[in-house]
């Protein structure tokens, strides 16, 4: 037990090492938020059901940092590890592949919390943040979208040979939906056959999910459709990892 936690701790703070690991979920959700209310602010508008523009927008960039950790994050460090024979070093230690997982995935989750945490005590502090729904639902939500997107990293893990392989795909990936699938712009901006074509992605439904319980809705029952695609996203993209993976 006290090898898991060192190593979940040491892989922890290998990702804080990381310049470009660490600067987008940590740094760059915070400064969106700044950017966007120092434009529009956060007055409550009528038409926004009494929620202002940053109320609104929060969900998405909480997406935004499951998103950068479950696509760039996970899929860039284990194909790394692989490549240079980490994966086939531990493989070999005490410690089981499903300890050795958990240790990474677990600090990856504490990556996560850490920016979900600042991103919420900036939107606070600078702008007045009002959150009208539940805790529960809304830590949930963020936990079944978090679980399709680092199933997604996985199989893109699993596939990637190397990890600027992996760097190559997780960008041609990420940014497509940063902007099309409601994580850095609302998505009801956007024409609507680009909304249509942003639904084939995995992280639209978890903007969708998060933001129905950010809104205090029983996400659950109204959002089925989105939880729908999200499990299958997660069952099709562990089977792919499980077939794929390789230590070496």
């Amino acid at each position: 037990m006290r090898g898991l936690v060192r190593l979940i701790w040491l892989e922890f703070l290998l990702q804080l090492r990381e310049p470009f690991a660490a600067f987008f979920p940590l740094a760059f959700p915070p400064l969106l938020i700044l950017l966007f209310g120092s434009i529009y602010g956060n007055e409550p508008k009528p038409e926004l059901g009494g929620l202002g523009t940053i109320d609104v927008t929060v969900p998405g960039y909480i997406a935004l940092v499951l998103a950068t950790v479950g696509i760039f994050n996970l899929p860039i460090s284990l194909a790394s590890y692989r490549e240079r024979g980490f994966l086939r070093r531990l493989a070999v230690t005490p410690l089981s592949p499903f300890a050795i997982f958990l240790a990474h995935l677990v600090s990856l989750a504490l990556l996560t919390v850490c920016g979900i945490l600042l991103l919420v005590l900036v939107a606070k502090a600078g702008y007045h943040l009002r959150f009208p729904g539940s805790l529960p639902s809304a830590i949930a939500a963020g936990m079944v979208g978090g679980l399709a997107l680092y199933a997604f990293g996985f199989a893109l893990a699993a596939l990637a040979p190397t990890a600027r392989t992996a760097q190559v795909a997780s960008m041609l990936l990420f940014y497509p939906m940063l902007f099309l699938s409601g994580m850095a712009l609302p998505r009801e901006i956007l024409p609507e056959r680009v909304q249509q074509v942003a639904t084939v992605f995995p992280a639209t439904p978890v903007v969708t999910v998060l933001r129905a319980a950010w809104e205090n809705t029983a996400w659950w029952q109204h959002e089925s459709q989105a939880l729908l695609v999200l499990a299958l996203w997660t069952i099709a993209s562990l089977a792919v990892a499980a077939w794929r993976f390789r230590w070496e």
